[in-house]
């Protein structure tokens, strides 16, 4: 128990915790850009909706959503994107 205490008594600072969170981020994005590289059809499918609220960019903000949410994606059936 006194090793619990010790460990969350550790003073962490907002920047320290912002740069976990980016080195984090890098690696969840590299997969998630491969995933949407292999899976194009459910990028298409992400493509499809976004064209009716954002016509200019739908392509690349498909392909940056199933990026950023392919562990979603990947639990998800294909169904349930219309």
């Amino acid at each position: 128990m006194t090793r619990l205490r010790r460990i969350l008594s550790y003073e962490v600072s907002i920047a320290t915790l912002l740069e976990l969170a980016m080195w984090l981020a890098v690696p969840h994005l590299l997969i998630g850009f491969v995933w949407a590289f292999f899976h194009v059809e459910q990028v298409e499918q992400l493509h499809v909706q976004l064209q009716k609220l954002l016509p200019a960019g739908a392509e690349v903000a498909a392909y940056v959503e199933a990026a950023a949410l392919w562990p979603v994606l990947l639990l998800l059936p294909p169904v349930c994107v219309p």
